[in-house]
Protein backbone atom coordinates (compact mmCIF):
# COMPACT_ATOMS: atom_id res chain seq x y z
CA UNK A 1 0.00 0.00 0.00
CA UNK A 2 3.25 2.54 0.08
CA UNK A 3 2.58 5.07 -1.96
CA UNK A 4 -1.29 4.37 -2.71
CA UNK A 5 -3.60 7.71 -3.31
CA UNK A 6 -7.11 7.71 -1.66
CA UNK A 7 -10.05 9.57 -0.57
CA UNK A 8 -11.73 10.34 2.50
CA UNK A 9 -14.74 12.54 3.50
CA UNK A 10 -13.80 16.15 4.67
CA UNK A 11 -15.15 17.57 8.07
CA UNK A 12 -13.78 20.73 10.18
CA UNK A 13 -12.52 19.86 12.92
CA UNK A 14 -12.50 23.49 14.29
CA UNK A 15 -16.22 23.47 15.07
CA UNK A 16 -17.59 23.64 19.10
CA UNK A 17 -19.91 20.68 18.22
CA UNK A 18 -16.72 18.60 16.76
CA UNK A 19 -14.29 19.81 19.55
CA UNK A 20 -17.12 18.54 22.50
CA UNK A 21 -17.74 15.23 20.24
CA UNK A 22 -14.11 14.44 19.63
CA UNK A 23 -13.21 14.60 23.60
CA UNK A 24 -16.49 12.71 25.07
CA UNK A 25 -15.46 9.72 22.05
CA UNK A 26 -11.78 9.67 22.83
CA UNK A 27 -12.83 9.27 26.58
CA UNK A 28 -15.26 6.36 26.21
CA UNK A 29 -13.20 4.32 23.54
CA UNK A 30 -9.97 4.41 25.36
CA UNK A 31 -11.80 3.26 28.60
CA UNK A 32 -13.55 0.48 26.87
CA UNK A 33 -10.66 -0.15 24.26
CA UNK A 34 -7.57 0.62 26.29
CA UNK A 35 -5.72 -2.00 24.35
CA UNK A 36 -6.63 0.10 20.86
CA UNK A 37 -3.72 2.71 19.09
CA UNK A 38 -6.23 4.96 17.19
CA UNK A 39 -8.54 6.29 19.12
CA UNK A 40 -9.59 8.65 16.64
CA UNK A 41 -13.54 9.50 15.64
CA UNK A 42 -14.14 8.78 11.92
CA UNK A 43 -16.52 9.83 9.23
CA UNK A 44 -18.85 7.31 10.37
CA UNK A 45 -19.21 7.97 13.94
CA UNK A 46 -20.46 11.76 13.50
CA UNK A 47 -22.34 10.74 11.05
CA UNK A 48 -24.30 8.57 13.31
CA UNK A 49 -23.76 11.13 16.18
CA UNK A 50 -25.92 13.48 14.00
CA UNK A 51 -28.62 10.84 12.96
CA UNK A 52 -29.08 10.72 16.83
CA UNK A 53 -28.87 14.20 17.32
CA UNK A 54 -31.43 14.93 14.20
CA UNK A 55 -34.25 12.11 15.78
CA UNK A 56 -33.51 13.78 19.55
CA UNK A 57 -34.59 17.26 17.88
CA UNK A 58 -37.47 16.06 16.21
CA UNK A 59 -38.77 13.94 18.90
CA UNK A 60 -38.49 17.42 21.27
CA UNK A 61 -40.62 19.04 18.85
CA UNK A 62 -43.68 16.14 18.36
CA UNK A 63 -43.99 16.90 22.86
CA UNK A 64 -46.93 18.75 21.84
CA UNK A 65 -48.39 17.66 18.64
CA UNK A 66 -47.97 13.91 19.10
CA UNK A 67 -46.14 10.70 18.72
CA UNK A 68 -47.76 9.99 15.23
CA UNK A 69 -44.46 8.15 12.78
CA UNK A 70 -45.37 10.40 9.98
CA UNK A 71 -45.14 13.64 12.52
CA UNK A 72 -41.62 12.54 13.67
CA UNK A 73 -40.87 11.43 9.68
CA UNK A 74 -41.62 15.13 8.48
CA UNK A 75 -39.96 16.95 11.53
CA UNK A 76 -36.65 14.65 10.41
CA UNK A 77 -36.83 15.81 6.81
CA UNK A 78 -37.70 19.44 7.76
CA UNK A 79 -34.48 19.37 9.47
CA UNK A 80 -31.64 21.91 8.37
CA UNK A 81 -28.43 21.95 10.50
CA UNK A 82 -24.04 21.78 10.74
CA UNK A 83 -23.57 18.98 12.65
CA UNK A 84 -20.26 17.22 13.44
CA UNK A 85 -19.33 15.82 10.11
CA UNK A 86 -20.31 19.03 8.16
CA UNK A 87 -23.96 20.31 6.59
CA UNK A 88 -26.98 18.25 6.85
CA UNK A 89 -30.07 18.73 5.28
CA UNK A 90 -32.78 16.85 3.10
CA UNK A 91 -33.90 17.79 -0.24
CA UNK A 92 -37.25 16.14 -1.76
CA UNK A 93 -37.59 13.17 1.20
CA UNK A 94 -33.47 12.18 0.44
CA UNK A 95 -30.41 13.48 2.47
CA UNK A 96 -28.78 16.29 0.23
CA UNK A 97 -25.06 14.92 0.31
CA UNK A 98 -22.29 16.39 -1.74
CA UNK A 99 -19.10 16.06 0.51
CA UNK A 100 -15.70 17.73 -0.14
CA UNK A 101 -13.17 15.09 -0.28
CA UNK A 102 -9.49 14.89 0.87
CA UNK A 103 -6.62 13.62 -1.08
CA UNK A 104 -4.70 11.01 1.20
CA UNK A 105 -1.26 9.63 0.78
CA UNK A 106 -0.19 6.55 2.39
CA UNK A 107 3.62 6.70 3.97
CA UNK A 108 3.77 3.49 6.34
CA UNK A 109 1.56 2.84 8.67
CA UNK A 110 -0.35 6.16 8.22
CA UNK A 111 -1.29 8.72 6.09
CA UNK A 112 -0.76 12.41 5.01
CA UNK A 113 -3.52 14.62 3.60
CA UNK A 114 -2.87 16.36 0.30
CA UNK A 115 -5.13 18.60 -1.42
CA UNK A 116 -9.28 19.23 -1.57
CA UNK A 117 -11.41 18.26 -4.25
CA UNK A 118 -14.67 20.29 -4.23
CA UNK A 119 -17.63 18.89 -6.29
CA UNK A 120 -17.80 20.75 -9.38
CA UNK A 121 -15.28 22.69 -8.89
CA UNK A 122 -11.68 19.91 -8.60
CA UNK A 123 -8.65 20.05 -6.74
CA UNK A 124 -8.25 23.06 -4.75
CA UNK A 125 -5.66 24.32 -1.85
CA UNK A 126 -8.58 25.06 0.84
CA UNK A 127 -11.76 23.66 1.62
CA UNK A 128 -13.55 26.67 0.34
CA UNK A 129 -16.94 28.37 0.95
CA UNK A 130 -20.12 26.68 -0.25
CA UNK A 131 -22.73 29.68 -1.52
CA UNK A 132 -25.53 29.61 -3.69
CA UNK A 133 -23.85 29.08 -6.62
CA UNK A 134 -21.59 26.09 -5.41
CA UNK A 135 -18.40 25.54 -4.36
CA UNK A 136 -15.25 28.39 -3.80
CA UNK A 137 -11.60 27.73 -3.80
CA UNK A 138 -8.45 27.99 -4.67
CA UNK A 139 -8.18 26.05 -7.84
CA UNK A 140 -5.28 24.50 -8.44
CA UNK A 141 -4.83 21.56 -11.38
CA UNK A 142 -2.79 19.23 -9.49
CA UNK A 143 -2.29 18.15 -6.58
CA UNK A 144 -0.06 20.24 -3.98
CA UNK A 145 2.97 19.47 -1.98
CA UNK A 146 5.01 16.27 -2.17
CA UNK A 147 3.59 12.78 -3.72
CA UNK A 148 5.00 9.35 -2.10
CA UNK A 149 4.85 7.40 -5.24
CA UNK A 150 4.66 3.32 -5.11
CA UNK A 151 8.66 2.16 -4.78
CA UNK A 152 9.66 5.82 -3.53
CA UNK A 153 9.33 7.23 -6.76
CA UNK A 154 9.86 10.50 -7.22
CA UNK A 155 8.63 10.80 -10.62
CA UNK A 156 4.50 10.33 -11.03
CA UNK A 157 3.46 7.19 -12.85
CA UNK A 158 2.53 7.47 -16.74
CA UNK A 159 -0.22 5.60 -15.96
CA UNK A 160 -2.31 3.97 -18.96
CA UNK A 161 -3.11 6.08 -21.29
CA UNK A 162 -5.92 4.99 -23.64
CA UNK A 163 -5.17 5.71 -27.64
CA UNK A 164 -6.29 8.28 -29.42
CA UNK A 165 -6.54 9.60 -32.80
CA UNK A 166 -3.10 11.70 -32.66
CA UNK A 167 -1.12 9.30 -30.24
CA UNK A 168 -2.93 5.61 -32.13
CA UNK A 169 -1.90 2.50 -30.88
CA UNK A 170 1.28 1.11 -32.35
CA UNK A 171 0.96 -2.50 -33.34
CA UNK A 172 3.94 -4.80 -34.76
CA UNK A 173 2.92 -7.48 -36.97
CA UNK A 174 4.91 -10.06 -38.31
CA UNK A 175 6.70 -9.08 -42.17
CA UNK A 176 7.94 -12.27 -42.82
CA UNK A 177 6.09 -15.40 -41.68
CA UNK A 178 6.34 -19.15 -43.07
CA UNK A 179 2.75 -19.49 -43.27
CA UNK A 180 1.00 -16.49 -45.35
CA UNK A 181 -2.57 -17.46 -44.21
CA UNK A 182 -2.02 -16.90 -40.68
CA UNK A 183 -0.60 -13.72 -41.23
CA UNK A 184 0.65 -11.88 -44.54
CA UNK A 185 2.22 -8.58 -45.23
CA UNK A 186 2.58 -6.81 -49.09
CA UNK A 187 3.19 -3.97 -50.38
CA UNK A 188 0.26 -1.78 -51.31
CA UNK A 189 -0.63 0.65 -54.12
CA UNK A 190 0.94 3.60 -53.17
CA UNK A 191 4.75 3.77 -52.22
CA UNK A 192 4.85 2.71 -48.46
CA UNK A 193 1.72 1.66 -47.62
CA UNK A 194 1.47 -1.85 -46.43
CA UNK A 195 -1.25 -4.52 -46.68
CA UNK A 196 -1.95 -6.70 -44.25
CA UNK A 197 -4.44 -9.80 -44.47
CA UNK A 198 -4.59 -13.03 -43.20
CA UNK A 199 -6.51 -15.25 -40.34
CA UNK A 200 -5.26 -13.37 -37.48
CA UNK A 201 -5.60 -9.67 -38.84
CA UNK A 202 -9.08 -10.77 -40.21
CA UNK A 203 -9.55 -11.91 -35.97
CA UNK A 204 -8.10 -8.50 -35.13
CA UNK A 205 -10.97 -6.85 -37.12
CA UNK A 206 -13.72 -8.46 -36.12
CA UNK A 207 -12.58 -7.74 -32.55
CA UNK A 208 -12.55 -4.24 -33.06
CA UNK A 209 -16.11 -4.03 -33.66
CA UNK A 210 -17.26 -5.88 -30.60
CA UNK A 211 -15.09 -3.66 -28.57
CA UNK A 212 -17.72 -1.20 -27.73
CA UNK A 213 -15.31 1.63 -28.01
CA UNK A 214 -13.18 3.52 -30.66
CA UNK A 215 -9.63 2.14 -30.60
CA UNK A 216 -6.92 4.33 -33.34
CA UNK A 217 -4.36 2.32 -33.83
CA UNK A 218 -1.37 2.04 -36.71
CA UNK A 219 0.35 -1.63 -37.94
CA UNK A 220 4.02 -1.51 -38.08
CA UNK A 221 5.41 -4.27 -39.80
CA UNK A 222 8.35 -5.78 -38.00
CA UNK A 223 11.22 -7.63 -39.68
CA UNK A 224 12.56 -10.16 -37.12
CA UNK A 225 12.10 -12.72 -34.91
CA UNK A 226 8.61 -13.37 -33.01
CA UNK A 227 11.24 -13.16 -29.97
CA UNK A 228 12.37 -10.42 -30.83
CA UNK A 229 8.69 -8.69 -31.60
CA UNK A 230 7.80 -9.46 -27.77
CA UNK A 231 10.58 -7.65 -26.64
CA UNK A 232 9.56 -4.71 -28.76
CA UNK A 233 6.07 -4.98 -26.93
CA UNK A 234 7.94 -5.20 -23.60
CA UNK A 235 10.18 -2.39 -23.91
CA UNK A 236 7.57 -0.01 -25.32
CA UNK A 237 8.71 -0.17 -28.90
CA UNK A 238 5.35 -1.09 -29.69
CA UNK A 239 2.21 -0.85 -27.70
CA UNK A 240 1.05 -4.22 -28.73
CA UNK A 241 1.64 -7.38 -31.46
CA UNK A 242 -0.88 -9.08 -33.50
CA UNK A 243 -0.10 -12.32 -35.24
CA UNK A 244 0.46 -15.89 -34.96
CA UNK A 245 2.23 -15.53 -31.60
CA UNK A 246 2.75 -18.68 -29.12
CA UNK A 247 1.75 -17.73 -25.69
CA UNK A 248 5.32 -18.94 -23.57
CA UNK A 249 6.01 -18.62 -19.78
CA UNK A 250 9.19 -16.66 -20.36
CA UNK A 251 7.03 -14.38 -22.83
CA UNK A 252 4.32 -13.80 -20.44
CA UNK A 253 6.47 -12.76 -17.40
CA UNK A 254 7.31 -9.52 -19.46
CA UNK A 255 4.47 -8.96 -21.50
CA UNK A 256 0.34 -9.48 -21.12
CA UNK A 257 -1.14 -11.97 -23.52
CA UNK A 258 -4.61 -12.40 -24.59
CA UNK A 259 -6.92 -15.75 -24.41
CA UNK A 260 -5.23 -18.07 -27.02
CA UNK A 261 -7.52 -18.07 -30.28
CA UNK A 262 -5.71 -21.62 -31.57
CA UNK A 263 -3.96 -24.56 -29.73
CA UNK A 264 -0.57 -24.65 -29.76
CA UNK A 265 1.85 -27.62 -29.78
CA UNK A 266 5.12 -28.84 -32.14
CA UNK A 267 4.11 -31.62 -34.24
CA UNK A 268 6.09 -33.92 -36.27
CA UNK A 269 5.04 -33.82 -40.30
CA UNK A 270 6.51 -37.01 -42.03
CA UNK A 271 6.08 -38.29 -45.07
CA UNK A 272 3.20 -40.93 -45.64
CA UNK A 273 3.33 -44.32 -46.86
CA UNK A 274 0.47 -46.59 -47.73
CA UNK A 275 -0.95 -49.23 -45.86
CA UNK A 276 -2.65 -51.46 -48.92
CA UNK A 277 -1.91 -55.02 -48.16
CA UNK A 278 -3.10 -58.63 -49.61
CA UNK A 279 -4.88 -59.46 -46.95
CA UNK A 280 -6.72 -56.57 -46.31
CA UNK A 281 -10.21 -58.68 -46.95
CA UNK A 282 -9.82 -60.14 -43.54
CA UNK A 283 -9.76 -56.47 -42.07
CA UNK A 284 -12.97 -55.70 -41.53
CA UNK A 285 -13.35 -58.41 -38.61
CA UNK A 286 -11.17 -58.32 -35.79
CA UNK A 287 -9.55 -61.71 -34.85
CA UNK A 288 -11.69 -62.24 -31.86
CA UNK A 289 -14.93 -61.52 -34.12
CA UNK A 290 -13.88 -64.34 -36.63
CA UNK A 291 -13.26 -66.92 -34.45
CA UNK A 292 -16.49 -66.40 -32.67
CA UNK A 293 -17.98 -66.51 -36.14
CA UNK A 294 -16.51 -69.48 -36.98
CA UNK A 295 -17.66 -70.71 -33.98
CA UNK A 296 -21.32 -69.57 -33.62
CA UNK A 297 -21.36 -71.51 -37.76
CA UNK A 298 -20.24 -74.66 -36.23
CA UNK A 299 -23.04 -74.86 -33.48
CA UNK A 300 -25.33 -74.23 -35.99
CA UNK A 301 -24.59 -76.43 -38.17
CA UNK A 302 -24.39 -79.45 -35.61
CA UNK A 303 -28.02 -78.17 -34.17
CA UNK A 304 -29.26 -78.79 -37.82
CA UNK A 305 -27.69 -81.77 -38.29
CA UNK A 306 -29.30 -82.95 -34.67
CA UNK A 307 -32.48 -81.71 -35.87
CA UNK A 308 -32.63 -83.29 -39.58
CA UNK A 309 -31.21 -86.40 -38.80
CA UNK A 310 -34.22 -88.57 -38.52
CA UNK A 311 -36.33 -86.98 -40.58
CA UNK A 312 -34.37 -85.60 -43.41
CA UNK A 313 -32.97 -88.23 -46.23
CA UNK A 314 -30.39 -86.03 -47.46
CA UNK A 315 -28.72 -85.51 -43.87
CA UNK A 316 -28.63 -89.42 -43.53
CA UNK A 317 -26.05 -92.04 -45.00
CA UNK A 318 -22.28 -92.36 -44.78
CA UNK A 319 -20.80 -90.41 -42.20
CA UNK A 320 -18.70 -88.83 -44.66
CA UNK A 321 -22.27 -87.72 -46.59
CA UNK A 322 -23.83 -86.59 -43.63
CA UNK A 323 -20.77 -84.39 -42.64
CA UNK A 324 -20.68 -82.87 -45.85
CA UNK A 325 -23.61 -82.42 -46.55
CA UNK A 326 -24.01 -80.71 -42.85
CA UNK A 327 -20.88 -78.41 -44.06
CA UNK A 328 -22.14 -77.59 -47.59
CA UNK A 329 -25.43 -75.98 -45.54
CA UNK A 330 -23.46 -73.97 -43.26
CA UNK A 331 -21.50 -72.46 -45.58
CA UNK A 332 -23.95 -71.70 -48.46
CA UNK A 333 -26.23 -70.06 -45.82
CA UNK A 334 -23.27 -67.78 -45.82
CA UNK A 335 -23.92 -66.61 -49.21
CA UNK A 336 -28.07 -67.72 -48.95
CA UNK A 337 -27.32 -69.78 -51.74
CA UNK A 338 -28.16 -73.21 -49.67
CA UNK A 339 -31.05 -75.80 -51.71
CA UNK A 340 -30.98 -78.37 -49.07
CA UNK A 341 -34.56 -79.16 -47.79
CA UNK A 342 -35.44 -78.98 -44.38
CA UNK A 343 -38.02 -80.87 -42.45
CA UNK A 344 -38.52 -80.28 -38.81
CA UNK A 345 -39.99 -76.96 -38.33
CA UNK A 346 -37.15 -76.41 -35.20
CA UNK A 347 -34.89 -76.64 -37.44
CA UNK A 348 -37.07 -73.39 -39.80
CA UNK A 349 -36.52 -71.35 -36.16
CA UNK A 350 -32.76 -72.12 -36.11
CA UNK A 351 -32.38 -71.06 -39.57
CA UNK A 352 -34.36 -68.15 -39.58
CA UNK A 353 -32.50 -66.50 -37.10
CA UNK A 354 -29.36 -67.70 -37.98
CA UNK A 355 -29.83 -66.07 -41.91
CA UNK A 356 -31.25 -63.12 -39.67
CA UNK A 357 -27.34 -62.86 -38.39
CA UNK A 358 -25.85 -63.81 -41.53
CA UNK A 359 -28.00 -60.75 -43.36
CA UNK A 360 -26.38 -58.31 -40.73
CA UNK A 361 -22.81 -59.65 -40.93
CA UNK A 362 -22.86 -59.86 -44.51
CA UNK A 363 -23.49 -55.97 -45.02
CA UNK A 364 -21.47 -55.04 -42.23
CA UNK A 365 -18.45 -56.89 -43.79
CA UNK A 366 -19.15 -54.97 -47.04
CA UNK A 367 -19.42 -51.75 -45.67
CA UNK A 368 -16.50 -51.97 -43.52
CA UNK A 369 -14.34 -53.56 -46.49
CA UNK A 370 -15.44 -50.85 -48.88
CA UNK A 371 -14.38 -48.20 -46.64
CA UNK A 372 -11.88 -49.44 -46.45
CA UNK A 373 -10.48 -50.09 -50.23
CA UNK A 374 -12.24 -46.79 -51.10
CA UNK A 375 -10.24 -44.78 -48.04
CA UNK A 376 -6.60 -44.12 -48.48
CA UNK A 377 -5.03 -45.31 -45.42
CA UNK A 378 -1.38 -43.36 -44.65
CA UNK A 379 0.40 -44.29 -41.90
CA UNK A 380 3.87 -42.16 -41.05
CA UNK A 381 6.96 -43.16 -42.80
CA UNK A 382 9.43 -42.22 -39.48
CA UNK A 383 7.45 -42.94 -36.12
CA UNK A 384 10.20 -42.52 -33.93
CA UNK A 385 12.07 -39.18 -32.95
CA UNK A 386 14.37 -41.59 -31.04
CA UNK A 387 15.29 -42.91 -34.57
CA UNK A 388 15.76 -39.19 -35.85
CA UNK A 389 18.26 -38.16 -33.28
CA UNK A 390 20.48 -41.81 -33.62
CA UNK A 391 20.53 -41.88 -36.99
CA UNK A 392 21.33 -38.14 -37.00
CA UNK A 393 19.04 -37.31 -39.96
CA UNK A 394 18.39 -34.06 -41.38
CA UNK A 395 15.52 -32.07 -39.77
CA UNK A 396 13.31 -28.68 -40.58
CA UNK A 397 11.29 -26.38 -38.66
CA UNK A 398 10.84 -22.43 -38.56
CA UNK A 399 13.78 -20.50 -37.81
CA UNK A 400 12.13 -17.11 -36.40
CA UNK A 401 10.10 -19.29 -33.95
CA UNK A 402 11.24 -20.52 -30.87
CA UNK A 403 11.15 -24.27 -32.25
CA UNK A 404 14.90 -24.60 -32.86
CA UNK A 405 15.63 -23.39 -29.15
CA UNK A 406 13.09 -26.33 -28.18
CA UNK A 407 14.29 -28.96 -30.73
CA UNK A 408 18.07 -28.36 -29.22
CA UNK A 409 17.16 -27.77 -25.96
CA UNK A 410 14.26 -30.01 -24.84
CA UNK A 411 14.32 -32.76 -27.46
CA UNK A 412 17.86 -32.72 -27.97
CA UNK A 413 18.21 -32.58 -31.36
CA UNK A 414 21.89 -32.02 -32.51
CA UNK A 415 22.41 -28.53 -34.19
CA UNK A 416 23.98 -29.35 -36.94
CA UNK A 417 20.99 -31.88 -37.72
CA UNK A 418 18.14 -28.45 -37.61
CA UNK A 419 17.84 -26.38 -40.69
CA UNK A 420 15.78 -23.41 -41.26
CA UNK A 421 12.74 -23.09 -43.30
CA UNK A 422 11.68 -19.80 -44.31
CA UNK A 423 8.13 -20.40 -46.14
CA UNK A 424 5.27 -23.22 -46.39
CA UNK A 425 6.14 -24.32 -49.87
CA UNK A 426 9.83 -24.93 -49.60
CA UNK A 427 8.98 -28.22 -47.15
CA UNK A 428 7.50 -30.28 -49.67
CA UNK A 429 10.48 -30.06 -51.94
CA UNK A 430 12.87 -30.33 -48.97
CA UNK A 431 11.25 -33.79 -48.46
CA UNK A 432 11.10 -34.95 -52.22
CA UNK A 433 14.67 -34.68 -52.55
CA UNK A 434 15.01 -36.70 -49.89
CA UNK A 435 17.22 -33.65 -47.83
CA UNK A 436 15.11 -33.90 -44.82
CA UNK A 437 13.47 -36.89 -42.88
CA UNK A 438 10.96 -35.05 -40.66
CA UNK A 439 9.84 -31.11 -40.23
CA UNK A 440 8.49 -30.04 -36.96
CA UNK A 441 5.54 -27.39 -37.39
CA UNK A 442 3.52 -25.70 -34.53
CA UNK A 443 0.50 -27.34 -34.70
CA UNK A 444 -1.57 -24.86 -36.13
CA UNK A 445 0.92 -24.48 -39.19
CA UNK A 446 1.15 -28.14 -39.18
CA UNK A 447 -2.69 -28.54 -39.93
CA UNK A 448 -2.50 -25.92 -42.37
CA UNK A 449 0.18 -28.07 -44.12
CA UNK A 450 -1.68 -31.34 -43.79
CA UNK A 451 -4.59 -29.87 -45.77
CA UNK A 452 -2.67 -29.04 -48.38
CA UNK A 453 -0.67 -32.10 -49.04
CA UNK A 454 -2.90 -34.91 -46.65
CA UNK A 455 -1.97 -37.41 -49.68
CA UNK A 456 1.73 -37.17 -49.95
CA UNK A 457 2.37 -36.52 -45.61
CA UNK A 458 0.73 -36.62 -42.56
CA UNK A 459 1.83 -36.53 -38.92
CA UNK A 460 3.00 -38.65 -35.90
CA UNK A 461 2.39 -38.39 -32.40
CA UNK A 462 3.18 -37.55 -29.97
CA UNK A 463 2.28 -33.92 -30.12
CA UNK A 464 3.88 -31.25 -27.48
CA UNK A 465 1.67 -29.04 -26.03
CA UNK A 466 2.32 -25.18 -25.32
CA UNK A 467 -0.12 -22.13 -24.27
CA UNK A 468 -1.67 -21.47 -27.60
CA UNK A 469 -1.32 -18.76 -30.23
CA UNK A 470 -2.65 -14.93 -28.90
CA UNK A 471 -2.30 -11.03 -29.40
CA UNK A 472 0.12 -9.34 -27.34
CA UNK A 473 -0.21 -6.25 -25.10
CA UNK A 474 2.04 -4.51 -22.74
CA UNK A 475 1.88 -5.52 -18.85
CA UNK A 476 -1.27 -3.89 -16.91
CA UNK A 477 -2.72 -2.73 -20.59
CA UNK A 478 -6.47 -3.07 -19.82
CA UNK A 479 -7.38 -3.50 -23.59
CA UNK A 480 -5.66 -7.00 -23.19
CA UNK A 481 -8.55 -8.09 -20.97
CA UNK A 482 -11.18 -6.71 -23.41
CA UNK A 483 -9.51 -8.61 -26.32
CA UNK A 484 -9.71 -11.90 -23.84
CA UNK A 485 -13.42 -11.22 -23.29
CA UNK A 486 -14.31 -10.64 -27.45
CA UNK A 487 -12.31 -13.89 -28.37
CA UNK A 488 -14.10 -16.18 -25.48
CA UNK A 489 -17.44 -15.20 -26.52
CA UNK A 490 -16.05 -15.76 -30.44
CA UNK A 491 -15.29 -19.26 -28.81
CA UNK A 492 -18.77 -19.81 -27.71
CA UNK A 493 -20.67 -18.32 -30.14
CA UNK A 494 -18.91 -20.55 -33.15
CA UNK A 495 -18.25 -17.72 -34.63
CA UNK A 496 -14.44 -18.43 -33.88
CA UNK A 497 -14.85 -21.89 -35.69
CA UNK A 498 -16.73 -20.59 -38.72
CA UNK A 499 -13.33 -18.34 -39.28
CA UNK A 500 -11.20 -21.01 -39.19
CA UNK A 501 -13.02 -23.16 -41.37
CA UNK A 502 -12.88 -20.04 -44.01
CA UNK A 503 -9.53 -19.55 -43.97
CA UNK A 504 -8.23 -22.56 -43.22
CA UNK A 505 -10.33 -24.82 -45.55
CA UNK A 506 -8.50 -28.13 -47.21
CA UNK A 507 -7.47 -28.00 -50.95
CA UNK A 508 -10.19 -30.44 -52.96
CA UNK A 509 -7.94 -33.28 -53.32
CA UNK A 510 -8.10 -33.26 -49.33
CA UNK A 511 -11.62 -32.94 -49.14
CA UNK A 512 -11.68 -36.45 -49.94
CA UNK A 513 -12.07 -39.56 -47.37
CA UNK A 514 -8.20 -39.38 -46.14
CA UNK A 515 -7.28 -41.05 -43.07
CA UNK A 516 -5.22 -42.01 -40.96
CA UNK A 517 -4.52 -46.17 -40.39
CA UNK A 518 -5.34 -45.71 -37.31
CA UNK A 519 -8.73 -44.06 -38.03
CA UNK A 520 -10.80 -46.65 -39.44
CA UNK A 521 -11.18 -49.82 -37.23
CA UNK A 522 -12.02 -53.61 -37.66
CA UNK A 523 -15.53 -54.27 -36.13
CA UNK A 524 -15.47 -56.52 -32.80
CA UNK A 525 -17.06 -58.91 -31.46
CA UNK A 526 -18.55 -55.89 -29.04
CA UNK A 527 -20.55 -54.95 -31.65
CA UNK A 528 -22.48 -57.99 -32.60
CA UNK A 529 -22.61 -60.28 -29.09
CA UNK A 530 -26.24 -59.80 -28.70
CA UNK A 531 -26.99 -61.42 -32.08
CA UNK A 532 -24.50 -64.31 -31.45
CA UNK A 533 -26.03 -64.57 -27.92
CA UNK A 534 -29.96 -64.66 -29.62
CA UNK A 535 -28.91 -67.41 -32.63
CA UNK A 536 -26.77 -69.40 -29.94
CA UNK A 537 -30.22 -69.59 -27.47
CA UNK A 538 -32.48 -69.74 -30.29
CA UNK A 539 -30.16 -72.81 -31.45
CA UNK A 540 -29.99 -74.31 -27.76
CA UNK A 541 -33.22 -73.64 -26.97
CA UNK A 542 -34.37 -75.75 -30.13
CA UNK A 543 -32.08 -78.35 -28.84
CA UNK A 544 -33.00 -78.98 -25.73
CA UNK A 545 -36.68 -79.67 -26.95
CA UNK A 546 -36.03 -81.90 -29.80
CA UNK A 547 -34.16 -83.87 -27.30
CA UNK A 548 -36.76 -83.66 -24.95
CA UNK A 549 -39.14 -85.21 -27.50
CA UNK A 550 -37.07 -87.61 -28.63
CA UNK A 551 -36.29 -89.56 -25.01
CA UNK A 552 -40.23 -89.27 -24.52
CA UNK A 553 -40.60 -91.23 -27.48
CA UNK A 554 -37.98 -93.74 -26.60
CA UNK A 555 -38.77 -94.46 -23.57
CA UNK A 556 -42.36 -94.99 -24.65
CA UNK A 557 -41.34 -98.33 -26.65
CA UNK A 558 -38.63 -99.10 -24.21
CA UNK A 559 -38.35 -102.25 -22.46
CA UNK A 560 -37.39 -101.85 -18.74
CA UNK A 561 -33.85 -103.38 -17.63
CA UNK A 562 -33.03 -102.31 -14.35
CA UNK A 563 -30.04 -103.55 -14.34
CA UNK A 564 -28.43 -101.70 -17.56
CA UNK A 565 -25.96 -98.89 -16.64
CA UNK A 566 -26.43 -95.30 -17.08
CA UNK A 567 -23.48 -95.51 -19.94
CA UNK A 568 -25.31 -97.79 -21.73
CA UNK A 569 -28.61 -96.35 -20.99
CA UNK A 570 -26.97 -93.67 -23.13
CA UNK A 571 -25.39 -95.37 -25.81
CA UNK A 572 -28.80 -96.76 -26.38
CA UNK A 573 -30.62 -93.42 -26.88
CA UNK A 574 -27.53 -92.39 -28.99
CA UNK A 575 -28.63 -95.84 -31.64
CA UNK A 576 -32.31 -94.56 -31.07
CA UNK A 577 -31.26 -91.13 -32.11
CA UNK A 578 -28.90 -92.41 -34.89
CA UNK A 579 -31.25 -95.29 -36.26
CA UNK A 580 -34.78 -93.80 -35.73
CA UNK A 581 -35.77 -97.72 -34.65
CA UNK A 582 -35.91 -98.54 -30.89
CA UNK A 583 -36.44 -102.60 -32.14
CA UNK A 584 -33.24 -102.15 -33.78
CA UNK A 585 -31.64 -100.86 -30.82
CA UNK A 586 -33.02 -103.35 -28.33
CA UNK A 587 -31.59 -106.16 -30.70
CA UNK A 588 -28.50 -105.14 -30.83
CA UNK A 589 -28.29 -104.13 -27.21
CA UNK A 590 -25.35 -106.55 -26.41
CA UNK A 591 -23.22 -104.65 -29.69
CA UNK A 592 -21.60 -101.38 -28.55
CA UNK A 593 -22.51 -98.52 -31.33
CA UNK A 594 -20.99 -97.73 -34.15
CA UNK A 595 -20.67 -94.24 -33.88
Amino acid sequence: MEGTLGIKTYYSEETSLYKKFYTNFRTTFRNKYHEEDNSQPGINALRAYDSIGIITQAMEKLKSDGKSPKKLLKKILSSNFTGASGEVCFEEGQLSYDPILRIVNVVGKRYKELDFWLPGIGFSRNPGVKNETGYVGEISQDLGGRVNWPGDSKLVPKGWAMPTDEKPLIIGVPARTSFEKFVKVVDGKLPGVKNYDGFCIKLFYEVLKVLGYHLPYHFDPHNGTYDELVNKVYNKTYDAAVGDITILADRADHVEFTQSYAESGLSMIVPAKSEDSAWIFVKPFTIEMWLVTAAILIYTMFIVWVLEHQSNPEFRGPWNHQIGTAIWFAFSSLFFAHREKVYSNLTRMVVVVWLFVVLVLNSSYTASLTSMLTVKRLGPNVTDIELLKRANLKIRCDGDSFVRTYLEKVLNFKSYNIENVSSEYKYEGEFKSHRIAAAFLELPYGKVFLSHYCKQFTTSTPTYRFGGLGFVFQKGSPIAKDFSRAILQFSENGFLLSLEKEWFSPSLECSADVTDSSTTDSLSIRSFWGLYLISGATSTLCFLFFSMRLLKKYYRHRVDNVDESVWIKAIRVAKYFYLGDVVLVLREASVAPDL
